[in-house]
């Protein structure tokens, strides 16, 4: 009964409807009563099992057959014209044994034109294998054959592309969490890979692949030589745009639209062309819940990090913590995807802390620092770290910010990176300054202070860009509260 909760939580509005429905007219009120239980999210197990009034035995019964209808449900309830295609492909056997040859191969030719439209190449050398079959004592046999080795060679590479894509995806997470400059050659060695799985075959599924790649390689990764031959990125954008027109029925492209949006919301908002990036950014937060589950092939929570500094442009960044009720009441991260995890937190943390709401945020970093492990993250740690700081400071509590404090100056000696997080120890003095009752002209030394850390915070050892820094936070910063 794993996340069964979540389950529940994550059904839409229309589905739990039905389903509820579908309860009522069998009359299965104990699941109706179970599912709206869950639904309300405000009971643990056993207070559910105390107002359904059944033993603990019964009442892990009655959980796990919910569950299972609810996956009925579910499975039931996919159509589209992929998963149509596909029923088709699983009724091959029955052509090939039991239907008249003439008809089997009228069907089969059907369906090949049908998936070549999609380019499903798996599906293909099916279908490519039953012609086969039936033209076994013709001379179209060999025709049969070399299609069928073809996408199956295909196949491979196609299988081959998305494994570079998805190892890409957790490298450039693992990146940006670490800074480690050996995942920038591990990255550009993918980007190689790709380019030459990409160069052996002619379709448009590769190219978007090699498109994704090329474009976050270009947008994310600091390594101007590796993309020194590329295409502009507005110009594998356009081709991106025309790829997913043209085979507008495909459901991958459906989705993965979402990925262009990102990029091409990224690639805007890095240029600062606000007016541009507008339509983009729309496009990705008006479907954010969803979004957020692309992390298999994109660096979804870049776009968090991207959303503060767009709201801060827009002078709108106190709006975050009550839109994130609205876009992701029930969004759970996983934590098994730490540079993920920790960038929803620091989203979370930061727009707690833009409502003036620094206790919470608190609460999440000191979360995180407790459910996840920095070894491979030094760069992360000193960043969060110093936002915790930061957050408790607001609240007067600078016994365990100056505790962090030390310990982030503790770990910059650790590390001894050529990097040298000149950056991170101006705002290391920004805080110490703010929490010493002795200092004097608190506001013009942060000024100051906070205009060199703007200075040095443009490498790739950037962080906390997302920290609004104005009047009124040094203002704010600047009123010594005496202990």
């Amino acid at each position: 009964m794993i996340k069964f909760k979540s389950i529940v939580l994550q059904l839409k509005e229309d589905e739990f409807n039905d389903l509820c429905r579908q309860f009522v007219e069998t009359k299965a009120d104990k699941y109706l009563r179970l599912l709206k239980l869950y639904r309300e999210n405000k009971y643990t197990d056993e207070e559910i099992q105390e107002m359904l009034s059944v033993n603990t035995s019964a009442y892990y019964t009655l959980k796990s057959r919910l569950f299972d209808k609810i996956q009925d449900f579910l499975t039931n309830n996919m159509s589209t014209p992929i998963i149509d295609l596909l029923r088709k492909v699983a009724n091959i056997p029955t052509l090939i044994y039991d239907t008249h040859r003439d008809t089997a191969i009228a069907i089969l030719s059907k369906l090949e034109s049908e998936l070549q439209n999609y380019d499903m190449p798996y599906e293909l050398s099916s279908v490519y294998s039953a012609l086969k079959k039936l033209h076994l004592h013709s001379p179209k046999y060999y025709e049969y054959t070399q299609l069928y080795n073809k996408h199956l060679a295909y196949t491979i590479a196609l299988d081959k592309a998305e494994d570079l894509l998805n190892s890409f995806m957790k490298s450039i997470g693992e990146y940006y969490a670490s800074r480690n400059k050996m995942q920038v050659e591990y990255l550009g060695l993918i980007k190689q890979e790709m380019g030459n799985i990409c160069s052996l075959y002619s379709s448009h599924h590769l190219t978007i692949y090699k498109s994704i790649v090329d474009v976050s390689f270009a947008l994310f990764v600091p390594n101007a030589e590796a993309i020194k031959d590329d295409e502009p990125i507005e110009d594998v954008l356009v081709k991106m745009e025309k790829i997913f027109t043209t085979y507008s029925k495909d459901t991958n492209y459906q989705h993965l639209q979402l990925v262009y949006n990102f990029l091409a919301f990224e690639y805007y908002h890095k240029l600062n062309l606000p007016k541009k990036e507008a339509k983009y950014f729309d496009a990705v937060d008006a479907k954010l819940n969803s979004f957020l589950l692309f992390n298999h092939c994109c660096f979804t929570t870049k776009f968090l990090i991207s959303k503060i500094e767009r709201h801060i442009e827009l002078g709108t960044e106190a709006e975050l913590y009550e839109q994130n009720k609205k876009q992701l009441p029930n969004y759970e991260p996983d934590r098994n995807d730490i540079p993920n995890y920790i960038n929803f937190a620091k989203y979370a943390a930061t727009s707690a802390f833009y409502a003036k709401k620094y206790q919470e945020a608190v609460q999440i970093l000191n979360g995180l620092i407790n459910d996840i492990s920095f070894k491979n993250y030094p760069h992360t740690e000193i960043e969060v770290k110093l936002l915790l700081a930061l957050n408790y400071s607001m609240i007067n509590k600078y016994d365990p910010a100056t505790s962090l404090l030390r310990s982030v100056t503790r770990k910059i000696r650790e590390i001894n990176d050529d990097m040298g997080y000149e950056n991170a120890l101006i705002f290391y003095k920004i805080l110490s300054l703010q929490m010493s009752s002795s200092a004097r002209h608190v506001d013009q030394k942060i000024t100051q202070l906070f205009a060199k850390f703007d200075l040095l915070n443009q490498k790739s050892n950037r962080m906390l860009e997302y920290i609004k820094v104005d009047e009124a936070f040094i203002k704010q910063l600047s009123q010594v509260v005496k202990r």
